[in-house]
């Protein structure tokens, strides 16, 4: 009875710190900044959730290319209460969720006390690269964290030479492999890498059939998801298009990445994949140690895979969120090296080994410690941005409200729609020349729209656009109405 409220205090507290990193870093949701819907993914995220929520269907009525898991997630939360508070809670569940999966996974190697550490490292990652959170990685997270927390488990607690990895395990695998899948694809490859890992130690220990009956759990688990997914956009006759957004669209997006391709770029990454970087030296110097041969092969691969996926991609600091496990796993692994061998871990084998390790932890947590501070100074200094949402509202009402269902956005940011309380009546509603750039699909799409069946409105975007239909459309039909210093609203002449 102690021990169980001992760890529903422990779980408290962790609910409480998540809490409060969410107030300060999650300012596209926290309640501390009123009016303020984060960076634009989180505002398409947001937008589409709350679409969903007044019938609107995912890739049909309103587009983006994160998978449709990520959009019931934000539907969830405006469920619960409208205008990003729900949200928030829902965030909160995720978040706490986290921080108990790493102090649980904490204690197959330490002593409590001790199990504190990896969760200030964790925060101290994200607090550098959440962006105002409400992000795919973020919600990512709990489905990484829980297959890595029940692979240790297992490594750290089968007894050596008995290879019978609990098929539960591999459901679970398979249910937050493709949950993650349908949030955004990229996010899925750490959990490649575990299954990687367990399929070979079951087949080196001649476990064939404990393998295939994880395989086969593996696999319905993650047919489970799929079903349930191709239900919903069956019946509402959209499957093919998910299947575009979330597959399709991205193998185009991901052919048209450049990756790194500046000098500053790659600065930028290596700075961001220092983590990674940290958690693979550990791998290779717990597998010399000798002390779970398992385990350093699971944290020397997941590092290599996380780090080639975020290589591929592009240069933001929300995606070094994904770092974090790794991370996580490899600062666990280097204090319980330290509490079992103390200052003697200096003086045993593979000394240049372990400076090295510790030489990049260094380099890990001044590097993030220097973006954090940045971050914490950019939050000050920039949050929240309450001119730019009352400008939104005073365009909004120029519109008459039996209209407001023919407004059509061009490259204007979701979060003026979620400001202005407005749906847009086109599901390619921002982004459109970011989009088009992979898919030129989407600028015919919208050009027909503009030529054959014009919005009654058209606000866009002051910048320059590359579109040039869209200018000769709009000084043939449309006449100016007024302007701010970041959007023009149109309205259509009449006939």
């Amino acid at each position: 009875m102690k021990t169980s409220k001992n760890s529903l205090l422990d779980y408290g507290i962790l609910a409480l710190i998540a809490v409060l990193f969410l107030l300060v870093f999650a300012y596209g949701t926290s309640p501390l900044f009123i009016d303020n819907f984060g960076i634009s993914d989180s505002a398409i995220f947001l937008l589409i959730g709350k679409g969903l929520t007044a019938g609107y269907i995912p890739y049909v009525d309103l587009f983006d290319h994160k998978g449709p898991v990520m959009f019931f997630i934000e539907a969830f939360g405006w469920w619960i209460s409208p205008n990003r508070f729900g949200n928030f809670l829902v965030q909160w569940l995720f978040m706490a969720a986290n921080l108990v999966l790493i102090f649980k996974m904490g204690r197959l190697f330490l002593a409590k006390k001790w199990c504190w550490i990896p969760v200030v490292f964790f925060l101290l990652i994200l607090a550098a690269t959440f962006e105002g959170g409400n992000l795919t990685e973020e919600y990512s997270l709990p489905f990484l964290f829980l297959p890595l927390y029940l692979a240790t488990k297992y490594f750290k607690l089968e007894p050596l030479g008995k290879a019978k990895h609990p098929p539960l395990y591999a459901l679970v695998y398979g249910i937050c492999f493709t949950l993650i899948i349908f949030i955004r694809l990229n996010n899925s490859v750490f959990i490649g890498a575990i299954v990687l890992v367990v399929m070979i130690q079951l087949l080196a220990n001649q476990s064939f059939r404990n393998f295939f009956d994880n395989v086969l759990t593996f696999l319905s688990g993650s047919i489970f998801v799929c079903l349930l997914v191709a239900i919903y956009f069956l019946a509402n006759h959209a499957l093919g298009d998910m299947i575009y957004g979330t597959f399709l669209f991205n193998l185009k997006y991901a052919g048209g990445m450049s990756g790194i391709s500046t000098p500053e770029e790659f600065v930028k990454f290596g700075y961001g994949i220092t983590p990674v970087i940290f958690s693979f030296s550990m791998g290779v110097y717990y597998l010399l140690k000798k002390v779970s041969k398992e385990i350093g092969w699971l944290l020397i691969t997941g590092s290599l895979t996380t780090f080639f996926s975020l290589l591929l991609g592009g240069v933001f600091y929300h995606y070094f969120i994904l770092t974090t496990p790794c991370f996580v796993l490899a600062i666990i692994l280097l204090i319980e090296l330290y509490v079992i061998n103390g200052k003697m871990l200096i003086q045993e084998n593979y000394r240049v080994v372990l400076v090295g390790v510790l030489a990049l932890l260094l380099i890990t947590v001044g590097s993030y410690l220097n973006f954090a501070d940045q971050t914490v100074r950019e939050i000050v200094a920039e949050q929240p941005n309450n001119s730019y949402y009352e400008d939104a509202q005073t365009i909004k009402n120029l519109i008459p409200a039996d209209d407001l269902d023919s407004v059509l956005g061009y490259s204007v940011p979701a979060g003026w729609f979620l400001k202005a309380d407005i749906t847009p009546c086109y599901k390619y509603f921002t982004m459109q020349e970011w989009w088009g750039r992979y898919d030129p699909q989407v600028l015919i799409d919208t050009n027909k729209l503009l030529e054959n069946d014009p919005p009654k409105w058209i606000v866009l975007n002051n910048d320059p656009q590359q579109n040039q239909t869209l200018y000769a459309v709009l000084g043939k039909k449309y006449e100016l109405i007024t302007k701010d210093t970041v959007i023009s609203l149109y309205h259509l002449k009449s006939e």
